[in-house]
């Protein structure tokens, strides 16, 4: 069976008014309809609905919610296995690399009778959010699409206007006191948490893993510029630089089910043609972001930034990032499948070398006369 079912009451932002599918992105430099490489919200609507037309098995598609501007934030839902696993993609408005991943994956999941495609639905249920931020995709920016003037107080920056972070939205789901625990002075308990998350994106994100209670949760983005270890060699950057929660005070059960993710992340993108996996050793340890966050709340959690933003780089090179990236969720969706995964040594994280530091592209760099 198939079906799409749409959650009709959505909690958002107070005053926020749904404008539906009429929208239309602001004018921003580069919108997201003027390219053809980067998919728009109804494309990434269209290619859902294609999947599921094209399924020789069952594929759910639920609407949990809506962008501050109206856009649905549809999840797949694929497999039958009594193991949840969830991914989201395009957190960050301008990393649409692993939306393009996700997509190819459902549809290999759902169309094929691959090996790979058969383990992974015979043992597990897949989870995909594959546009988190659709307001912010549309304008190929960072943020989503709050107005200049909204303003809230938030407990780890102070005072905040326009725009949001989705994935730093991450904590409504703990008490004050929970938080206080977690990220100590991190966290300011005198603001407190605001009565309403500035990211609707990431609340309706939220309600749904909270309620799914998953194994573990993937979080795909990108990282800007170029990253390699031997700046006389500017062929040998980093292509993908991973991470688990940083936060020192969350269970250690989960922490080293994240930590097998990443071994076996780097192992197999390792493999792939030149291909450089290396540590994202700069990420942040309070539980706003989604990687520490869904630790604390008890769930694996990895975070998968590939190298490369939707100003970086052309055709070529993003379907060299889809393949890599594609690799590392097959890596830890296949061995979750056959429980191998559990068999890592999560100690072997120590292995992987730390992202290098930013180069200019060689491209960008000034050429010899």
């Amino acid at each position: 069976m198939k079906r799409r079912t749409t959650l009709k009451t959505i909690g958002g932002i107070a005053g926020t008014v749904a404008l539906g599918p009429s929208v239309v992105s602001a004018d921003e430099s580069w919108p997201r309809e003027e390219t053809g490489l980067f998919l728009t919200h109804q494309q990434v609507q269209d290619e859902l609905d294609s999947i599921q037309r094209r399924s020789r098995v069952e594929f759910e598609l639920e609407d949990i919610g809506e962008s501050y501007e109206g856009r649905e934030l549809t999840v797949a839902r694929i497999g039958e296995g009594d193991t949840d696993v969830f991914i989201t993609t395009e957190q960050h408005g301008d990393e649409p690399t692993g939306t393009l991943a996700a997509l190819r994956d459902l549809e290999e999941f759902a169309v094929t009778n691959s090996p790979y495609a058969r383990t992974v639905r015979e043992n597990l249920t897949v989870h995909v959010l594959p546009m988190h931020n659709p307001d912010g995709a549309m304008r190929n920016q960072r943020e989503n699409a709050l107005p200049e003037d909204y303003t809230w107080e938030d407990p780890y920056f102070g005072e905040q206007t326009g725009p949001a972070d989705p994935n730093r939205q991450h904590y409504f789901g703990f008490t004050e006191d929970e938080l206080q625990e977690l990220d100590g002075d991190d966290f300011d308990a005198d603001v407190g948490i605001p009565d309403e998350n500035p990211s609707p994106e990431t609340q309706a994100m939220l309600d749904y893993v909270l309620d799914l209670e998953p194994l573990w949760v993937a979080d795909l983005h990108t990282q800007s510029g170029m990253y390699h270890n031997d700046k006389e060699n500017p062929g040998h950057l980093d292509h993908s630089s991973n991470a688990w929660p940083f936060n020192p005070n969350i269970d250690e059960e989960g922490r080293n089910i994240s930590k097998r993710m990443n071994v076996a992340m780097y192992d197999r993108g390792s493999d792939v043609a030149n291909a450089n996996v290396t540590l994202y050793h700069i990420g942040g340890t309070t539980v706003n972001i989604a990687r520490n966050a869904y630790g604390a709340y008890g769930f694996g959690s990895v975070l998968n930034e590939m190298t490369g933003q939707t100003g970086d780089r052309g055709e070529r090179r993003e379907g060299q990032m889809v393949r890599i990236v594609r690799e590392e969720n097959r890596a830890i969706l296949e061995e979750t499948a056959d429980e191998s995964l559990f068999e890592r040594d999560p100690d072997r994280t120590e292995e992987i070398p730390d992202r290098g530091e930013w180069a200019e592209w060689p491209w960008q760099r000034e050429q010899p006369e």
